[in-house]
């Protein structure tokens, strides 16, 4: 075997273990660019579900205070009653 040869069959070998190691590397890559999507889901699913239960509150809030509101709006209806009557008969 002469040194042209020699030389040929070691850069093919080099050029085969440097391809081998970038397919590798880019496997792996893939999987760390797939768990870093997967962490951020999981966050923005954390994230949406905190939103969902706060909207859930904040409606249970809403509909107390109608309750409330109509409570008060009764109340007044009644006061204004009395009022008129107690003006009516003075």
């Amino acid at each position: 075997m002469t040194i042209p040869e020699t030389v040929a069959i070691v850069s093919a070998i080099v050029a085969a273990l440097a391809l081998a190691f970038n397919v590798l590397k880019d496997r792996r890559g893939d999987a760390l660019s797939s768990q870093s999507v997967r962490d951020k889901l999981d966050n923005i699913a954390d994230i949406v579900r905190d939103t969902r239960d706060d909207v859930r509150e904040v409606n249970h809030k809403l509909d107390d205070h109608a309750t409330r509101l109509v409570r008060c709006e009764a109340r007044l209806e009644e006061h204004e009653r009395r009022i008129e009557t107690i003006e009516s008969k003075g």
